[in-house]
């Protein structure tokens, strides 16, 4: 039976309060503590906010204090929307604008313009009072929005995808089940798990969430850690990783050093990978290095809450296929395949993008299955087939890309270099290695520039105003014409060919 993650949560906080909810570099919570604190801040938000109803922005980094306050605006009725200190100052003032709630929760320092921030002294100081009231009867629930997430968008504006709180426990209620069945668990036994992913990135709604489900504890992994190997590998070494959720691109940088084994991880049983494509090279070093570990491949997009299909990747499956399968839905989901696209059917398709009706109904509808049901439906724009009792994702339709685990639309690039005067085109393609997306390469038509290291630098400051790190192409290539098709359209296979 589907149960809410605040039900869930608030029972095992009054019957093992004491159980450790989350680990961190800055501190740690217990499940009592989540409770009471995101109790005593959503009394505070509902009174400041009253009738305005209106999402929350929540600004920071793998601060314990970002659950609490994730709890406070869902036990206020609200959705809270995730934003990682690694955006620029102008996307994250462009998400809050968007969202046009006049607070904003930070618990890191901010520069913020227009909006009321409520710092983390002033967070932690407000869940130090007592709780006065119950808001039982405004709590999320339902069809209710639980979260937003913004993503890239081809226009060169973030889209929020809106999740109902119904989508959440329906994926919860199979991740945590899934994890129970794949680590052999025990009734009551719990694990610990990495949380490696940015909240503002949906990859980190199924560790954390999973976790919670499970009465466990997850361990976050912040910027600084991930930036020194042997630090962070003493990190999870001293807190018994046993669950790994990651994208596969940060297991592979794992990979690459030699100690990353069983020996170092003892206790890791269970790598969950989703965000982006899971190599047959890397599944197979893992599954050497770690030869009790299970590896399991998932899919999804965060319009659908994270993932929707499962596969173990074992010896034999990385073997007998060209590229690793994504594995069959979960209950609650179907998947079609129409024309080569990946169409998610079922109860995570999430409620579309946050005042967007245009970009929702593009891709969002209702649609019957087979079994001549209609299910709630989206378009994904991945391409795939079915064979052998198992899907297939192959690629894009269009132009968005995954680039270590983040959804990038090459045209939000675009539209962005073109927003600099001096450009008189630009064009963005992902350069592989393999199967795999290793960086971006954009091309620039500017005769007003020289092109010299310069004129890179400035371009890519230009980008860094507007777009998250992970968005900026690690080339740009000064070029005098765009090749064109006889439709008058860039033509990006001889871009390809020509200089890539």
């Amino acid at each position: 039976m589907r149960k809410s993650i605040l039900n869930i949560v608030e029972s095992i906080a009054k019957n093992e309060g004491d159980r450790i909810a989350i680990k961190s570099t800055k501190g740690q919570l217990t499940y009592e503590q989540l409770w009471q604190q995101s109790d005593s801040l959503a009394l505070w938000l509902d009174n400041e906010l009253g009738g305005n109803k209106k999402p929350v922005m929540v600004y920071g980094h793998k601060n314990p204090q970002m659950l609490v306050c994730f709890f406070a605006c869902v036990k206020t009725g609200r959705a809270y929307c995730p934003v990682d200190i690694s955006m620029p100052k102008n996307r994250i003032e462009e998400i809050a604008a968007s969202i046009g709630n006049e607070i904003i929760l930070a618990t890191e320092d901010s520069d913020i313009n227009n909006f009321r921030v409520v710092s983390r002294e002033e967070i932690e100081n407000i869940c130090k009072t007592e709780p006065l009231a119950d808001l039982r009867g405004k709590w999320v629930k339902g069809e209710d929005i639980f979260y937003i997430i913004f993503t890239s968008g081809s226009t060169g504006n973030p889209k929020g995808v809106q999740i109902s709180e119904t989508n959440l426990s329906n994926f919860t209620a199979w991740s945590s089940d899934m994890v129970r069945e794949k680590m052999n668990l025990k009734e009551g036994e719990t694990v610990n798990f990495l949380n490696q992913a940015p909240f503002s990135f949906d990859l980190s709604v199924m560790d954390l969430y999973t976790s919670l489900s499970l009465g466990s504890t997850s361990v976050f992994l912040d910027k600084k850690l991930q930036q020194d190997t042997g630090a962070m590998f003493d990190y999870m070494r001293d807190n018994d990783i046993n669950c790994w959720v990651s994208t596969p691109s940060f297991a592979e940088m794992c990979l690459a050093d030699r100690s990353f084994d069983s020996k170092m991880l003892d206790k890791l049983k269970l790598f969950l990978f989703c965000g982006e494509r899971l190599t047959k090279e890397t599944a197979q070093k893992l599954l050497d290095r770690f030869p009790s570990s299970k590896v399991v491949n998932t899919y999804g997009p965060t319009e659908s809450t994270v993932a929707v299909t499962a596969v173990d990747i074992t010896d034999d499956i990385i073997k007998n296929n060209e590229i690793l399968p994504i594995g069959v839905p979960k209950d609650g989901t179907k998947i079609m395949i129409e024309d080569e696209e990946i169409i998610i059917l079922g109860d995570t398709v999430g409620k579309g993008y946050y005042k967007n009706p245009e970009k929702t109904d593009e891709v969002f509808s209702k649609m019957k299955y087979t079994d001549g049901k209609e299910y709630a439906a989206y378009r994904t724009g991945d391409k795939g087939y079915f064979k052998d009792g198992n899907y297939y994702c192959t690629g894009r339709m269009d132009f968005q890309v995954k680039l270590h685990g983040y959804r990038i639309e090459l045209g939000d690039i675009e539209s962005n270099l073109m927003l600099c005067s001096e450009v008189e085109q630009a064009a963005v393609l992902p350069k592989y290695d393999g199967e795999k997306i290793r960086n971006l390469v954009a091309f620039v038509k500017a005769p007003s520039l020289e092109g010299d290291f310069k004129d890179v630098k400035y371009l890519k400051g230009r980008l860094k105003e507007k777009l998250p790190g992970y968005m900026i192409p690690k080339n740009i290539k000064f070029i005098q014409s765009m090749p064109i098709t006889a439709n008058g359209k860039l033509d990006r296979k001889k871009l390809e060919a020509a200089f890539l």
